[in-house]
């Protein structure tokens, strides 16, 4: 397929096939009904690889994760400041929040705090 022809959807980086560990933010995205297509990466650096998925979708999000942290990164942010970075440890209410407020970022909302 012709990189200049690719779906509108955000673009999620798995860092070493780490991805199910992260299935609520993917959730959180399904929620508001934005598409994401998903990506094996290589790396070690997981704000880069989000930024450069930014750069890639369509939709200018891009988010990437590894075992440890997961990153969400807009196109028109300078590369080493993502607007979200979660760690693992963090709960599963807050990890699909994260998913819900990358899809709202495509919408144009408002996100949505830890309190709703």
């Amino acid at each position: 397929m012709d990189s200049n022809h690719i779906a509108p959807a955000i673009i999620v980086a798995a860092i070493d096939g780490t991805l199910t560990d992260w299935n609520d933010v993917l959730l959180g995205i399904e929620e508001e009904g934005i598409p994401f297509v998903v990506h094996e990466q290589v790396s070690d650096d997981v704000v880069h690889c989000a930024w450069q998925a930014a750069r890639q979708s369509p939709l200018l999000v891009g988010i990437a994760c590894d075992s440890e942290m997961l990153v969400v990164h807009y196109k028109n942010l300078p590369a080493s400041a993502p607007l979200f970075t979660l760690t693992y440890h963090q709960d599963n209410p807050a990890r699909r929040r994260i998913g819900n407020n990358a899809a709202r970022l495509v919408k144009g909302l408002p996100f949505r705090d830890g309190h709703s």
